[in-house]
């Protein structure tokens, strides 16, 4: 029996002899194997005082017969099923294409691990694949054969065949299913077959694998280095492709030091914040969106022209030929106000960076709703280069299309 322990974002986890996970009370030796966890070079958890406090990452840690359940903490009284989903829309949404308006209806948002719910939205999506029909394609094959088919390959026929004349070195092509789209969905449900404990997750896993255990097995690296091209012709396959390599690139394997498996899918806050806006944008703004926008420096150094100190702004929104919106996303929830280094920043992108009609700094729903207004930087000339500062309702974008459908009026 898997016990399960559900916290936020920077809440506390106290640390006794034993576990008690109705008090949120893990041993000591689930302390050390949580404090061991270390994600881009940050430790996922700190020490305190008999306690491990939790940091700006969100998602599901198992280890052995323990789940942590890491949600992100929204103003408000929000239950963990709605902080779920909202977690969940953000990934998918995400690692969606930038095209993309709808998001899977079918996601069973009741899981309690954020782990089994992207297996549950890869499974529906491949199974949808699965009943199309699998993609076929032509795979160029080179074999030492009984039979002349396709064309010889005269140079290896004469070195490895001279002796051998019932024998023909040739090159073909097959018509087969086996091809690098299927062969990377076995990768996909080997792994979820290992790291899923939810049964209807195994039985839909189990199901599923037969349709592809003939095909070449591929390594996981290598899968995820390579991307697939997808077009016409396989665009079927492109749905679950994404949801699957959100999978790998996500789900991590290690041990402990008493040589217990951990299993976690972790995710950067502030990275999947500004992801999620980024996203959002290129929805309702199309092409007027750019993403870490390059070519503006804060100094320039006179005896060379050489630029130092790149201005990379989130995110940059065409008005029009003379100007754009800048957007600069912030996973943090100010008491009083931003900080001045927040500030000084959107200042930099604003005498920086030319063509800058204003500047949006995007907070999350917070607490003192006075922070958000309409302000200006003092310019010694009197020129006023506005700053506004804005909050979004992430709770809203359970409700998809009216979330897109309101999204300028709130950071207007």
């Amino acid at each position: 029996m898997m016990d399960t322990i559900v916290i936020k974002e920077y809440d506390e986890l106290h640390i006794k002899d034993k576990r008690d996970i109705t008090k949120k009370v893990i041993s000591k030796e689930d302390a050390i194997s949580l404090q061991s966890i270390i994600m881009d070079e940050e430790p996922v958890f700190k020490w305190g005082f008999k306690k491990l406090i939790a940091q700006h990452w969100v998602g599901t840690i198992s280890l052995g017969d323990l789940n942590i359940e890491i949600l992100p903490k929204l103003y408000g009284s929000v239950s963990e099923e709605q902080l779920r989903a909202v977690l969940t829309r953000m990934i998918l949404v995400s690692h969606q294409k930038p095209s993309a308006r709808e998001i899977p209806g079918s996601t069973k948002l009741d899981k309690n691990s954020l782990i089994e719910i992207l297996i549950d939205t890869f499974l529906s999506s491949l199974e949808k694949y699965v009943q199309e029909g699998l993609r076929h394609s032509y795979k160029k094959i080179e074999k030492n054969i009984n039979r002349v088919k396709g064309t010889i390959v005269f140079n290896k026929q004469f070195s490895r065949n001279l002796l051998k004349p019932a024998k023909f070195w040739c090159r073909y092509s097959m018509f087969t299913a086996d091809n690098e789209i299927n062969q990377f969905f076995k990768l996909c449900l080997n792994t979820m077959n290992i790291v899923s404990n939810d049964p209807s997750n195994k039985h839909r896993i189990k199901y599923l694998l037969p349709t592809f255990s003939d095909f070449t097995t591929i390594n996981k690296d290598k899968a995820l280095l390579k991307d697939i091209t997808f077009n016409s012709t396989n665009q079927n396959a492109e749905e679950s492709y994404t949801y699957g390599k959100l999978f790998l690139k996500s789900i991590f394997s290690t041990l402990n030091a008493g040589n217990t498996p951990i299993n976690m899918m972790l995710f950067d806050m502030n990275a999947l914040f500004e992801l999620f806006i980024f996203r959002v944008t290129r929805i309702v703004y199309k092409n007027r969106v750019s993403y870490q926008m390059r070519g503006n420096y804060l100094l320039e150094r006179d005896s060379d022209g050489k630029k130092h100190i790149a201005l990379r702004p989130d995110i940059t929104i065409k008005v029009d030929n003379d100007s754009y919106s800048v957007i600069d996303t912030k996973w943090k929830i100010p008491k009083t106000f931003s900080k001045e280094s927040d500030v000084y920043q959107m200042n930099s992108y604003s005498t920086s960076i030319d063509k800058v009609r204003e500047i949006i700094l995007l907070y999350p729903l917070v607490y003192n709703k006075r922070m958000i207004d309409d302000y200006h930087f003092i310019d010694s000339n009197g020129i006023k280069r506005p700053l506004k500062i804005r909050t979004i309702d992430l709770m809203k974008c359970l409700e998809w299309r009216t979330f897109l459908n309101e999204f300028p009026e709130a950071i207007k």
